[in-house]
């Protein structure tokens, strides 16, 4: 079967270090088209594949399957609803929509777009899942951390409540299979804190994430008959010798589960949709508003 054809929207350092190599490693997806204001930024990224202005130019010459979105957050919803209108499937990249009213615009639109909350195609996350789902009532303790030059942005830069939040917020209700039941916590531009209470007395997620330290990320569970954590980062990942983002094997799984929901196969339940965006979004708002 041909490979689904790509068009990347977005060419700032998530495509040049994340998508592109992704894309070029996952199977049964290819590169065919990018698109960037700066045309430097899709050289960088894909230097042989047609380049293109806008989302609606690369839309209008109709060479692509899909597209994905990685512009910055405030063009998400609009950009959604051209590929809406072109019939053309989207992944778009997290957070879905700057405000909660907008990420649930996006839950009506058709084909309704998926989210890319590539964590679910972490290898160790998912043996972490299973294990959870297993147990009674649970203690997770999420935390996310970087440094602000790490992914310096070309547009603006998201507060830690649309930069790392939905990650951890997506990874809490994922990792259980449950929807929140109360939401508790404090948000400023570095810094954020959220304890959620999960219906169905499954027990309860601690977050904390913030912008200006170290890169860490750690996700612990503990039940009255198991506990086992993932982690990555901290001082030994800074002293390393990687050279390829950690996030590169996640992207190219999750990309794959997204081709496969293109051509029409039973879609991975673990590829998020604009319904799982619209939740994270409804948690964030609890504690930003």
């Amino acid at each position: 079967m041909a490979n689904v054809r790509l068009g990347l929207i977005g060419c700032g350092l998530l495509a040049e270090r994340g998508y592109g190599p992704a894309i070029e490693r996952a199977r049964g997806v290819e590169l065919t088209a990018v698109a960037d204001r700066v045309r430097e930024r899709c050289v960088a990224v894909a230097s042989g594949a047609p380049a293109f202005a806008t989302a609606a130019d690369l839309i209008a010459a109709a060479g692509v399957d899909a597209l994905v979105l990685a512009t910055p957050v405030a063009a998400h919803l609009a950009d959604a609803r051209l590929a809406a209108e072109a019939g053309l499937p989207a992944l778009i990249e997290k957070p879905p929509a700057p405000t909660l009213r907008d990420a649930e615009l996006l839950v009506a639109l058709d084909p309704m777009p998926s989210v890319g909350f590539n964590r679910r195609f972490e290898p160790e996350l998912r043996r972490l899942r299973d294990m959870t789902r297993g147990l009674d009532a649970v203690d997770i303790e999420l935390t996310l951390q970087r440094r602000r030059r790490s992914w310096p942005s070309h547009e603006s830069s998201d507060p830690v409540a649309l930069d790392l939040g939905p990650h951890l917020v997506d990874l809490a209700l994922w990792l259980t299979g449950t929807e929140p039941a109360q939401v508790h916590g404090h948000s400023s531009d570095a810094e954020l804190t959220i304890e959620i209470e999960l219906a169905e007395a499954r027990g309860r997620a601690r977050i904390s994430c913030a912008l200006g330290r170290r890169y860490r990320e750690r996700v612990a569970v503990r039940g009255r008959h198991g506990s086992a954590a993932f982690s990555r980062g901290g001082i030994r990942s800074a002293l390393s010798a990687r050279r390829e983002s950690p996030l590169v094997t996640s992207l190219a799984l999750q990309l794959e589960a997204f081709g496969a929901a293109v051509r029409g196969d039973d879609r991975d339940p673990d590829l998020a949709t604009a319904v799982d965006g619209a939740r994270v979004m409804r948690v964030l708002q609890c504690v930003t508003s």
